[in-house]
């Protein structure tokens, strides 16, 4: 064991003991709650649908019958408008003289059912309706239906609208869609818009009819969420699963609705994020691909890309769009397609994200992780802390003690008593302290003889001793991560981990400090000691003649750790490129889960080399590798700070990521010591 792990006082060990003890618990109960959620409800949009029974001649419910037998379990309707009804013929708009001598708009109502339809409609929204004469009110437009005898009068109703300001307006769910879904016995995603003069009794009025339409999950329409703005809270209030606790006096009563919200992921709806906070993780989860994009991606991306995301983000809905309507079998072709994209989910068993099954989908039981976890973890943590500082700078035995118990003090009442916010302050300070600290006590530095010039055999068991170390203590970190952030509302992106590029940059950067000083603290050192050692490091460092190749090297590894830190995030700001995307869809087809492309292909094979290179005397090429390796520490630990991963997913990722990683590095060295001029071979010497 290191010097500067069997240094530490008693108080730290068993602190971080605890942590880990603490994550395990944490983990384990998180394991459950994913293992019973397994069930993927697939919904296809009912305009396709009859679109599709059009063009083919096929009875619409054979169409669905066949989709059922796919794994499809829910039909998507979305709602129709005053224009849809406009467009099928089934109202016409015409100029009407008033009694008064005004000209105002009529629209003649081909069906009772429909008059009433939009009456309804406009009512629950709001409108104010008026079945007396004209005359009476300053009317705009007049609905009425045709008596077939014109000396008869015309029934109807008068809004104070003019038409074309409610051309758009919702008219809820077509009957023959819902007739349809019934018949072939699919549930109902209905797909409402936001509406002008929206307000909290109008919103309720449309989702409690919604309801009452028979459908159970609602997905919104359109650029808005219903209530944007103003009023998203009160919306999530009528989509809540639990009684709403009413604490503002003023506030009207409101009944949820018992209408499952599906937060479309990647959404750029505005208002759902409010809506999506305000449910603190009450919802389902959906992915969708958009028309447009569906038209540029092969079928293989499209299935690839709903089997991950149920798979590696906790997804519960798929939205699926038809995967065409033209061709000389369109229908085969896209039962063929349904028929991927379920077999994909089928595929595998819980132990490796597999082995889903189909129908409703359900929401997400919290973990119950009582709040002494918290507590244990953030008293962890801040122990954590000095213990990094501690790798970085000499401290007394006394002063290191106290600073831990302040430490553990200040974040164990931040994840105790700070809620959300203050276990994700702790959590990126775990984020950033056990992959800093797991490089600081592997970084080869002024311990290492320099005489010593080692067997190509003793310095591979040096790298995997050094990279097994290293992961220990990360693992440390993950379990901490774990044990503060396993919840409901982190599981389905309620909330997320606090500072993710800030949790890539730091260990880094921390480390090269520690580089450019000569190396991590080194035992029995003094205060004084360290002061010169980093004053004639840093000076022999900035006194050094510039080299070309040296300098190309240094901007071209600031210029990949910048797009390192661009790219990580659930929404990174830079894309991912085709040779990429191809590649990881080579490695999702050949491993159970694919491992990440930064750690399989970066950061554990340059871990290992550089130390390997180190105890084989290469120094120059060994530090700058290095630098660049605990970018592996660092991405194994973010792995497991995406809670909406399920834990046996992550753990997949990390654990084939350093496996292969490493005898990848390996395999480089190996090779490279074939090909580079051999150093004098000396006798081993090694501490």
């Amino acid at each position: 064991m290191p010097q500067n792990v069997r240094s530490l006082p008693g108080i730290i060990p068993a602190l971080l003991v605890l942590g880990t003890l603490a994550g395990l618990f944490a983990a384990s109960k998180r394991l459950h709650i994913e293992s019973i959620n397994r069930r993927i409800e697939i919904g296809i949009e009912w305009n396709e649908v009859s679109q599709l029974a059009q063009i083919s001649g096929k009875p619409i419910a054979e169409l669905l019958a066949a989709f059922k037998n796919e794994g499809v379990s829910t039909l998507i309707i979305s709602e129709d408008t005053i224009g849809s009804l406009e467009q099928n013929g089934e109202l016409q708009p015409q100029k009407t003289s008033m009694p008064d001598g005004k000209v105002a708009n009529s629209v003649l109502v081909r069906t009772e059912s429909a008059l009433r339809r939009i009456q309804s409609a406009l009512t629950d929204r709001g409108f104010p309706i008026n079945v007396e004469s004209a005359g009476s009110i300053n009317a705009s437009t007049f609905f009425y239906q045709s008596t077939g005898d014109s000396n008869l009068p015309r029934t109807g109703f008068y809004v104070p609208v003019d038409f074309a300001n409610i051309r758009n307006t919702g008219l809820g769910l077509a009957p023959e869609a819902q007739k349809a879904s019934a018949e072939a016995q699919l549930r109902i995603a209905g797909r409402i818009s936001n509406f002008a003069g929206v307000n909290v009794i109008s919103a309720s009025n449309v989702l409690h009819s919604l309801k009452n339409q028979g459908a159970s999950t609602i997905i919104f329409n359109g650029d808005e969420a219903l209530g944007y703005r103003g009023i998203e809270k009160s919306v999530a209030d009528l989509l809540r699963s639990k009684q709403r606790t009413i604490t503002d006096q003023d506030a009207p009563p409101l009944v949820p609705t018992g209408l499952v919200f599906g937060e479309v992921e990647f959404g750029k709806q505005k208002g759902d994020e409010k809506i999506s906070a305000a449910l603190h993780g009450d919802y389902v989860r959906v992915h969708s691909i958009q028309t447009a994009e569906m038209g540029t991606l092969d079928e293989i991306d499209i299935v690839d890309r709903f089997v991950r995301a149920v798979k590696e983000r906790n997804i519960r809905f798929c939205y699926v769009r038809m995967l065409t309507q033209s061709g000389s079998n369109p229908i085969a072709a896209n039962l063929e397609f349904f028929h991927k994209i379920k077999k994909g989910m089928e595929k595998g068993s819980l132990n490796t994200g597999g082995g889903l099954h189909f129908g409703a989908a359900h929401l997400f039981q919290d973990t119950g992780i009582p709040k002494i976890v918290f507590l244990v973890a953030g008293l962890s943590t801040g122990a954590a802390v000095v213990w990094m500082v501690t790798l970085l700078i000499p401290m007394t035995t006394s002063n290191t003690n106290i600073s831990a118990v302040i430490s553990a003090l200040i974040f164990g009442i931040a994840a105790y008593a700070g809620g959300e916010t203050g276990r994700k302050i702790a959590a990126l300070a775990a984020g950033i302290v056990f992959p800093t600290a797991a490089c600081l006590i592997t970084l080869p530095g002024v311990r290492f003889r320099k005489s010593t010039i080692m067997r190509t055999g003793g310095c591979v068991r040096y790298a995997v001793k050094a990279i097994l170390l290293a992961t220990a203590i990360t693992a440390a970190g993950i379990f901490h991560v774990i044990a503060l952030l396993s919840t409901e509302p982190f599981m389905v992106v309620a909330n997320q981990f606090l500072g993710i590029k800030l949790q890539h940059a730091l260990p880094i950067f921390i480390v090269v400090y520690a580089v450019l000083v000569g190396s991590s603290t080194v035992p029995n050192e003094t205060w004084l000691q360290y002061k010169a050692r980093c004053r004639e490091s840093l000076k022999s460092v900035f006194n050094e003649p510039a080299r070309y190749g040296t300098m190309i090297i240094g901007l071209l590894a600031i210029a990949l750790l910048a797009l390192v830190v661009a790219r990580s995030g659930n929404d990174p700001g830079t894309g991912v490129s085709g040779f990429e995307m191809k590649t990881r869809s080579i490695l999702d087809h050949i491993f159970p889960v694919r491992p990440r492309t930064k750690e399989l292909l970066g950061g554990h094979p340059a871990f290992i080399l550089a130390i390997a290179w180190w105890w084989r005397g290469r120094k120059n090429l060994a530090i700058p590798l290095f630098i660049f390796g605990c970018l592996g520490q660092v991405s194994l630990l973010n792995t497991f700070c995406h809670i909406h991963t399920p834990l046996i997913i992550s753990v997949w990722h990390g654990s084939l990521g350093l496996l292969l990683g490493s005898l990848l590095g390996i395999a480089l060295f190996l090779i490279l010591e074939r090909i580079l001029p051999r150093p004098e071979l000396m006798k081993d010497t090694s501490v």
